[in-house]
């Protein structure tokens, strides 16, 4: 059985083996092995080929055992559960769990520590004594890799902290035990770290054995549910899985807020205050000229769930205020660079997430469908006349605020731009309830745009 799964493995390794990916993954590694070995080297050549540096190699490998399992645990995420597939053959438990520490032998991030750490062990210690270091270094990478294939099969916190506590009390017997490298010999100690290493992946390989979990579709049943979270989750999902949408709302406040480090040459003039509103307005003005452009691709699904319009428009404005946040935080430091006013900083955010994004709400009555997976340079789909003539309000909220930095003192302006958009918070509610009860009565004409 676990020849068979193996094989099973490995053809799906090979079927879902993409060149774009393995080539990203290779370079990465490249850079950081660069890395590595010139810091090495610089270390090597600073220090000198010192002798007894073999020493070095247990208190290495104790101390990073809590930063390959953190590691560990951000990038390697493992399938410990079978699916409905194997259980049909069926494939017995004892064969699954040694199946899975099998897998532990060819897992990349079980590898890639040792093999970073592969300049260190060439440069400073004799080439007899380069396999057994290579060999503990991989062993203790290895048990930090069990104990992860086993926190991925515990569910819940209750079954996950038995897996913590041994982790934190396999580092100290394994430092406790690096300090005896001081007066025992080094082949000696390492050998019995490498047997001390193959006792903790079977504490953890035994511990994953008494574990049971079932690929039960109620794990999945409260994602069904729209809520209130997955709601909102819908605005930033949507521009993350889109191509379109990220490098229209990603890319092109980048470019602005570029604009406003290179303008602040040339003093705080209305071209900078134009510049900085750009960059702040600029990633909700990209998403709210479509506003439900990216829901008319499953509007009609989305009508059948309990869910208000008013809720709906309601998410996209506070999810709005948040993508301006990020522009206005980038351009912060032009408060300590170029004497920027942090009071207008803040009174632009105020204006820009309280007054411009409510003012492109009702693009909500008029848009159109988008398509989401399409590129974004040149892309026309998804406009029409009525959603182009609209575009010219963009202008207002701009135009008003370069008229306000341009006549009214930083002070007066900051003062003026909080106000407006305050008020515009405050009549938020007004608008959006106004704007879902006109929505409902044109919802067939609407639902009919969205399938030309």
């Amino acid at each position: 059985m676990l020849k068979l799964l193996l094989k099973l493995w490995a053809d799906q390794k090979r079927r879902d083996f993409k060149w774009g990916r393995f080539l990203g993954e290779a370079y990465f590694f490249t850079l950081f092995m660069i890395v590595s070995c010139t810091v090495t080297y610089v270390i090597y050549e600073e220090t000198g080929a010192a002798e007894g540096m073999e020493v070095a190699i247990p208190f290495i490998a104790a101390g990073l055992i809590i930063p390959d399992f953190v590691n560990k645990l951000l990038m390697k995420h493992d399938e410990t559960v079978m699916d409905h597939y194997l259980k049909s053959k069926p494939i017995p438990e004892r064969s699954w769990n040694r199946f899975l520490l099998t897998t532990n032998l060819f897992s990349f991030w079980n590898w890639a520590l040792p093999v970073l750490l592969l300049p260190f062990c060439v440069l400073f210690l004799p080439w007899q004594l380069m396999i057994p270091a290579f060999l503990l270094l991989l062993g203790v990478s290895f048990v930090g890799g069990v104990a992860i294939t086993a926190f991925c099969r515990a569910k819940g916190w209750t079954n996950k902290w038995p897996v913590l506590v041994a982790m934190l009390i396999w580092q100290i017997i394994a430092f406790m035990y690096s300090l005896t490298s001081i007066f025992m010999p080094w082949g000696i100690h390492v050998a019995v770290f490498l047997l001390l290493c193959a006792g903790a992946v079977a504490v953890f390989y035994n511990y994953l054995c008494e574990l049971r979990r079932y690929d039960e579709s109620k794990a999945r049943a409260d994602r069904l549910f729209l809520g209130a979270s997955s709601l909102f989750s819908m605005e930033y999902i949507s521009v993350l899985r889109s191509k379109r949408l990220r490098v229209a709302t990603l890319i092109l406040p980048l470019v602005f807020v570029f604009n406003s480090y290179t303008q602040q040459v040339n003093g705080l003039n209305v071209i900078f205050y134009m510049m900085l509103m750009f960059a702040i307005f600029s990633p909700s003005m990209m998403l709210g000229q479509w506003v439900f452009g990216i829901e008319g691709n499953y509007f009609d699904g989305l009508w059948t769930k309990p869910v208000s319009i008013r809720e709906i428009l309601g998410n996209k404005f506070r999810f709005y205020a948040l993508l301006n946040i990020v522009p206005t935080l980038m351009v912060a430091p032009l408060i300590w660079m170029a004497g920027l006013s942090p009071w207008l900083l803040l009174a632009t955010w105020l204006f820009t997430a309280g007054f411009a994004n409510l003012s492109l709400m009702p693009t909500a009555l008029i848009s159109s469908r988008i398509e989401l997976f399409q590129s974004a340079f040149f892309n026309y789909q998804g406009a029409s006349l009525s959603v182009n003539l609209y575009g010219f309000v963009v202008i207002i909220p701009i135009a008003l605020y370069c008229l306000f930095t341009w006549l009214l003192s930083p002070e007066t302006c900051a003062i003026v731009l909080a106000l407006t958009g305050i008020v515009g918070f405050a009549l938020y509610p007004v608008i959006i309830g106004w704007l879902s009860r006109t929505y409902e009565r044109r919802r067939y004409a609407c639902f009919e745009r969205y399938r030309q």
